[in-house]
């Protein structure tokens, strides 16, 4: 049995979208049988919160600067729903590749 794989979605201020965001791939994981488990943050605490909690990807609402340590999605569909759908695919093909959520 696998892990759960873990998400860190960010917002500018952690509160609205990344909480919305964080329901939705809650429940659209739900729907695909893939667990998950979603953190949230700040994007300006970004490095400091990938080196704390570990996760697998990051979600991300807000302008974040790229980064080569982890692979980083952009969360604008999930709160525009344009996109929505192919977002889910990436996120959820990403992590069956990494062997996670089973």
């Amino acid at each position: 049995m696998g892990r759960p794989a873990v998400i860190l979605v960010m917002c500018g201020s952690s509160v609205a979208t990344s909480n919305l965001a964080a329901v939705k791939l809650e429940n659209e994981a739900e729907r695909r049988k893939i667990k998950i488990k979603t953190k949230k943050g700040k994007v300006a605490d970004a490095t400091m919160l990938i080196q704390y909690e570990k996760p697998d990807l990051v979600v991300a609402t807000a302008q974040i600067k790229e980064r080569d340590d982890i692979k980083v999605f952009s969360g604008v569909p999930l709160i525009s729903t344009m996109g929505q759908d192919e977002l889910y695919d990436e996120i959820f093909g990403y992590i069956e590749e990494l062997g996670l959520g089973k």
